[in-house]
């Protein structure tokens, strides 16, 4: 994992991928009660880690990324107790937090992705079925990668508003999985233009659900957009929950 990417984009990443209410209302369905123990792994700047707590659900939250975290930790304010900040690797959690602590496990914003392989992804997975209690649920949401390829799509929407302008595209190596993510942010204020290409596990939903089961979940259900849409074949976003067994 490279976090390269992220850290260059860091001090804009809020107006790239503003917050998203959508998720606090999908959120607020799937949570099992009022103060469930959330951990929301790749939590970026900490929006919805930030809105979670508001909304009374205590909230550990990290980033691979340590300026992603920093800018966090500065936006928290210091008596809060909640969300809780730091660095740390997603295939490691099971040894940074207990085992049967958290409610609900949550990784949006493609982050799963970022793991290369079956092995780290299973790895992840069987790391957050230790740490959830039981019953307990994971949420994730990837991009729906089997319509994407498919389909060849070579670029995604455009993200264009006063403060910055950031282009999205793809490129695809036959017989591979992995396919390279290659953007360019232009800084309105400035001028300033930041690239970047990383590497992501095109994983489809089949694959993923395959995994799932492998690490004990069990009722998992698709969805299309966070507003419990059904996922569909020309679905761009991939949203699922299950459940512990």
């Amino acid at each position: 994992m490279s976090s390269q990417f992220y850290t260059s984009i860091a001090h804009y990443y809020q107006h790239v991928f503003p917050f998203n209410p959508a998720q606090i209302e999908f959120l607020r369905k799937v949570l099992p009660y009022n103060g469930a123990r959330v951990l929301d792994v790749g939590c970026a700047t900490g929006d919805l880690a930030f809105a979670l707590t508001h909304f009374g659900f205590p909230t550990w939250a990290f980033d691979f990324d340590a300026q992603m975290i920093a800018i966090a930790q500065y936006v928290k304010q210091e008596e809060a107790m909640f969300p809780v900040f730091e660095q740390l690797d997603m295939r490691l959690i099971d040894q940074r937090y207990p085992e049967n602590y958290f409610d609900t496990v949550i990784c949006f914003g493609n982050t799963l992705v970022h793991l290369l392989n079956d092995h780290d992804i299973r790895r992840f997975l069987q790391a957050s079925f230790q740490v959830l209690s039981g019953e307990g649920k994971l949420a994730l949401q990837i991009l729906n990668y089997q319509y994407i390829l498919d389909n060849r799509i070579q670029s995604l929407p455009l993200i264009d508003n006063d403060h910055i302008r950031f282009e999205r595209s793809y490129q695809f190596t036959e017989g591979s999985d992995l396919i390279d993510f290659n953007t360019k942010l232009t800084v309105k204020s400035t001028g300033q233009e930041i690239s970047n290409s990383v590497k992501l596990y095109a994983i489809c939903r089949n694959r993923l659900q395959e995994l799932l089961e492998e690490a004990g979940f069990e009722a998992i259900v698709f969805y299309g957009s966070f507003n419990l849409d059904p996922l569909t074949e020309s679905s761009l976003p991939l949203i699922l929950t299950c459940k512990k067994k």
